[in-house]
């Protein structure tokens, strides 16, 4: 008989062991829970994870085809787009590619399309939902067609997708009782096109995975979308109200328009951009419990530096910015009466002489200020910037200023060339508190204020209510500027080459127009949207 023995310090050892076993086995069994019992998604998201039920955009129109050309014909557009640019995308890689694909479809399955087929198939009403990818720009499309055309190619479709290369049978759903088939074409280049049709309306995804979750199964939010859309219904209509009266109608909503700050903007509640009787007419849709078209906004333009490329207006809830001050600076009973005294009204404006990134805000009292403001705002900036501010008088005794420099490869280039930094400022004068990553910003702002420099408000078109100013000669040598900076200098010269020749003549022709004011004129109509009233910012002599 073997035996085993067991040492003496192994025994005294084997309580801890035992521990570190019983403790691994725990862990293993709340790792094993979380894995084979983890939250479930909701199960209606595709597995682009876009929610159907919610676009971001909606445009519909009588006449798809017809859209690029009255684009073209804006008025605001004039010089930066003209139908050479816009009929570019006849000839795109894509479309072309598409076409080939449902030329070979017809010529190996005998089907009768015309060779003109794709533009046939554009040249009627539609009603199509936008998403945003990831990166953030808008890829993903779910669109309605109303096409007689198609209805006679229904069963072509179901026989060619028995055994064709490039069009698939990948989901099936019922639209009152009928079993309708979702199709998937794949047309070159790892793209694919996925439709389906019921009767003369046809709908076609930008990608087969808006409709399908990760197990390739249709979602429950498709097959109600898609289902709504091929009755003839009008699944977005209440989400984003486009006009029914309009040849075209396109609608922007909160998430898109506001580039995912919606918190920061609760007012805003889309956009949206009608073409009838040959004209284009913007609206804003303000959020039902907002009053913002009622305050007033003349005064904070009297704050505003003349000669800014675009400025708007904009309303805060200052008392919703007191908690994640106190985080960082800690209790202090002057911050609710500062923010108290603050004008619900402020505004954010970009110079042409500064970056993107850049931009000057501004704020003004309403009331009297407490008399510890000042020493609030300094410690706001000393925390900000995690480095003491060189505190400083303006160019009077009235002004202060808080600066600091922040080197950054994305900063301000210096005149002489040195290294490129930004330089924020912190400043109040009378009552106004400017701020900037770009300090030379915030100095002319004091000059405003000590009425050393001209105001934007004493503008004509800024005498009465006013919420977005734009000046395209300005605007235009801004944007070309951040072209030029994110354009790589050594390499790539072939887009360099493309802006000189394409892009700078079509900035600089669209620079020639007047500067202009928009205004919200009055309460919203049943759908919440307001006619904008844009007007000259000065008198236009002839």
């Amino acid at each position: 008989m073997v035996t085993l023995s067991v040492s003496p310090a192994l025994r005294q050892r084997r309580p801890w062991l035992y521990a570190c076993l019983g403790l691994l086995a725990v862990i293993l069994a709340i790792g094993a829970y979380r894995y084979w019992h983890k939250a479930p998604r909701y199960k209606g998201v595709s597995r682009l994870q876009v929610d159907l039920r919610q676009p971001e955009m909606l445009l519909a129109t009588r006449n798809l085809a017809q859209v690029p050309k009255d684009v073209a014909a804006a008025p605001i557009l004039a010089g930066l787009v003209d139908e050479q640019l816009v009929f570019h995308y006849e000839e795109d890689e894509a479309r072309l590619s598409l076409e080939g694909s449902l030329r070979r479809l017809a010529y190996e399955h005998k089907v009768g399309i015309e060779d003109r087929f794709l533009s046939m198939l554009l040249a009627g009403p539609a009603e199509i939902g936008i998403w945003r990818s990831g990166k953030g720009r808008p890829e993903h499309f779910v669109a309605r067609l109303e096409r007689g055309v198609l209805a006679r190619l229904s069963e072509a479709f179901a026989r060619i997708a028995l055994d064709d290369r490039q069009l698939k049978l990948v989901g099936k759903f019922s639209v009152a009782g009928d079993e309708i088939s979702l199709y998937a074409l794949d047309y070159g280049g790892g793209r694919q096109l996925a439709f389906a049709g019921h009767g003369e309306n046809w709908v076609f995804l930008s990608d087969p995975a808006l409709a399908l979750d990760s197990e390739g199964t249709l979602t429950g939010d498709a097959e109600t979308v898609l289902g709504e859309l091929l009755r003839g219904a009008h699944p977005w209509q209440a989400k984003l109200p486009a006009s029914v009266t309009a040849q075209h109608s396109f609608v922007i909503g909160q998430q898109a328009l506001t580039l995912g700050y919606a918190h920061f903007l609760p007012a805003l509640a889309g956009l949206r951009l009608d073409h009838a009787d040959g004209n284009w007419q913007a609206s804003l849709r303000l959020n039902q419990t907002s009053a913002t078209a009622a305050l007033d906004t003349a005064g904070i333009w009297r704050a505003v530096p003349l000669g800014a490329a675009l400025c708007t207006a904009l309303p805060v809830d200052w008392p919703a910015t007191a908690a994640p001050l106190a985080v960082l600076l800690g209790k202090d009973a002057v911050l609710p009466a500062t923010l108290a005294a603050l004008d619900p009204i402020a505004a954010v404006c970009w110079f042409a002489g500064s970056r993107l990134s850049a931009p000057l805000f501004i704020a003004r009292a309403a009331t009297a200020m407490p008399p510890d403001a000042g020493q609030l705002l300094a410690r706001l900036a000393e925390k900000s910037w995690s480095a003491k501010g060189a505190k400083a008088s303006g160019k009077d005794a009235e002004s202060q200023i808080h600066a600091v420099t922040v080197a950054s490869r994305h900063g301000i280039r210096p005149p002489d060339g040195g290294a490129r930094a930004f330089e924020p400022a912190l400043a109040w004068r009378g009552g106004l508190i400017f701020f900037s990553p770009d300090r030379r910003q915030v100095d002319t702002a004091l000059d405003v204020a000590g009425k050393r420099a001209a105001a934007l408000g004493d503008e004509p078109g800024l005498h009465g209510p006013g919420w977005l100013v734009f000046d395209p000669p300005q605007l235009a040598r801004l944007l070309r500027s951040e072209v030029q900076e994110v354009l790589p200098a050594d390499e790539e010269s072939y887009f360099r080459e493309v802006a000189r020749n394409r892009l700078w003549p079509r900035l600089d022709a669209w620079g020639q127009q007047h500067q202009a004011a928009v205004a919200v004129p009055g309460a919203g109509g049943t759908d919440g949207f307001v006619t904008l009233d844009i007007r000259p910012l000065q008198e236009i002599t002839h």
